[in-house]
Order: structure tokens, then sequence, then C-alpha cells
């Protein structure tokens, strides 16, 4: 089970403020790293208390658990989270982000989790879809 973590920064506040934009990106990224989606997205506009904070937030739900992402206009960040039971290609997820958002300060977290679940992968890609970026273990 792979968790990926993205956070971008320096993106362009139009990109973040799209709601068009953010809906495809959650609506391909299924698609891109080989998962099935199995909802609809679900985008909302949040407003606080502090305009600072205000920004949209959105999910879709995979066959194998989830992405989601929170972009922050005013600051010019997206956070992207990606979970799967399944493999998939890290590289592929930050390439993505990376054209979407328009920017290459990006921070990546891959962290391997349930290394003791009793549920084995059923597709493996051939190759080692980490490489290159941080591993995490839980204790």
């Amino acid at each position: 089970m792979l968790h990926v973590m993205l956070d971008l920064y320096g993106c362009n506040a139009k990109l973040l403020a799209n709601e068009a934009l953010l809906r495809q990106v959650l609506d391909e990224y299924p698609n891109r790293i080989g998962m099935e989606k199995a909802s609809p997205v679900e985008l909302r506009d949040i407003k606080t208390s502090n305009p600072l904070d205000d920004g949209f937030s959105g999910f879709v739900i995979i066959a194998t658990s989830h992405v989601s992402l929170h972009a922050w206009p005013p600051y010019g960040m997206v956070n992207i989270d990606i979970f799967s039971c399944e493999d998939f290609d890290v590289h592929e997820t930050v390439n993505f982000a990376q054209m979407m958002f328009q920017t290459d300060d990006i921070e990546v977290q891959a962290v391997e989790r349930a290394l003791r679940s009793p549920r084995l992968p059923s597709k493996r890609h051939g190759r080692d879809t980490m490489a290159g970026y941080p591993r995490g273990r839980c204790a």
C-alpha cells in the first residue's frame, strides 16, 4: 500500500482558483496512475474567517482508496494525497501535478503503509515505483 503526498509551492493563484482545472486534475489522476474511479469528483469552495485560508478541497474515491487535494490560491500552494492498496508510479503522480500546476517547487513524500497487511497488491508494474523518493515506515 502506497501513500504519496505532494506539496506544490509557487503555483499561479489563478490556476488554484480555477474550479474546472481542479476538477479535471481529480478526474484524470485515477486513469493516469492506472486506478479505477469509484465516485464522481467532489470539490468544495471553502470560505473561512480568514480570507487567506480560503481555497478548494476535493477528492475522488478510487476502487483502492482515494485521491484528494487542497488548493490555497492566496499562498500559491496545493497539497495532493494519493493512497492506494495497489502500486502506482510515483514519478507519474509528480509529473502530472507539476504539469497541471506549472511549478517545479515540490516536496514529495512516499510512504509504504500497512506493511503487515494480509492483502497483497494484485498488480505490479515491474519497477520500483518509489525509486528516488523517500520511504517511510510505520513503527
